[in-house]
Formats: structure tokens, sequence, C-alpha cells
């Protein structure tokens, strides 16, 4: 008799918990609709739409670091590096927490900072952003030739050097620091003129 009342207990159970696992799965699947739709915005340079699509994406499911990334990445797209940060600090927020249901690579977040930075013309304080994307994935070339790019530009072409041999090491085919390599070896051999500020 026991047996039975265990068997039809669990059988209320599986039923109660059957909508509750399906409405999360359609919770899941709404937001992942709206971050497709995001990316198809952005792929049509949609700016505006692609942000609409990630805000409601993330109102779903506000633990997937990714969408808030996108939304930063598409506010630097339109250079609105401002209305980036907040993005990029919670996506941080979450990854650091380990609240991240995304699995977005720190490395990511950092070198999207170091970004904004260099495009607002802050190589320096790029920099130390790069190292931390650096170390959180030293085979990525991404950071790298960005670092090099922000030393070319204070005029450290030693250092911009030695890191686009780095980046060509890593990929032999990489177009951007070939070229980077090459104004810095044209930098190097030019007369000496005065210094940027």
């Amino acid at each position: 008799m026991r047996t039975g009342y265990f068997i039809l207990a669990f059988l209320a159970f599986l039923v109660f918990l059957a909508p509750a696992t399906r409405a999360a799965d359609e919770k899941a699947q709404d937001a992942a609709y709206w971050r497709s739709e995001g990316d198809k915005s952005v792929q049509s340079r949609e700016y505006d739409k692609a942000i609409e699509c990630y805000k409601k994406s993330h109102a779903i499911d506000p633990l997937y670091a990714r969408t808030v990334f996108r939304i930063a990445h598409v506010y630097n797209a339109e250079r609105k590096f401002e209305q980036a940060q907040p993005y990029l600090d919670k996506a941080l927020e979450l990854v650091k927490s380990g609240k991240d249901t995304s699995r977005l690579p720190i490395s990511d977040i950092y070198a999207e900072k170091g970004y904004i930075l260099l495009l607002s013309g802050k190589y320096r304080d790029a920099l130390p952003l790069y190292d931390l994307a650096i170390e959180g994935d030293p085979k990525w070339s991404y950071p790298v030739f960005w670092k090099a790019y922000a030393y070319f530009k204070l005029n450290d072409y030693g250092k911009a050097l030695e890191l686009c041999d780095k980046v060509l090491q890593m990929e032999p085919n990489h177009k951007d620091a070939r070229k980077l390599k090459g104004m810095i070896e044209q930098q190097q051999s030019a007369p000496p003129s005065s210094p940027k500020k």
C-alpha cells in the first residue's frame, strides 16, 4: 500500500514539475530567439534594432553575459563608448561572480574594454587591459596585436615590434600584424621627428 502512495506522489510531482520545466525551456528559447534576431540586425547594420533585441533577450535571461557583451559591442560599433561601458561592466560582474550561464571568456571583456580605450586615444590606459586579456587567453592573437598597436601609437617601436613578431608566430598570415610591422620598421629607419603628445 505504501508503494502505491509513493508512486502516486511521485507521479503528482512529475505532473507539477513538467510545466515548470517547459516554462524554463520556453524562456531560454525566447532569449535565444531575441539574441538571434539581434545578431541578424547587427549583420544588416540595424544597430538600434539589434540593441532592442539584445535587451529583450537580457530581460528574459539576465545571467547570460554574452547578451550584455553584445549590447556593448553594438554601442562600440556606433562609437557610443560611454553607453558600452556599463554593459561591459555587467558582463564582467557576471563572469567574475560565476553567475554567467554563457561561459563568456573574461579575456573577451578585457579586450573589448581595451579596444574602447584605443579608439578613444587612451593608448597607455589600454595596455593593462590587454595584459589581462592575454593572461586570460595567452594563445589569442587579438589582444597581442592591439597591445602592439597601442605601443606603436605611443612611439615605443621596440615593444610594438616585439609584439608584432609574437602575433606573427601565433598567426603567420596575420595581415594587420604584417602591415603594422612594416609601419614600425619604416618609422625606425626614418629620421627622428618631434615626439607625439
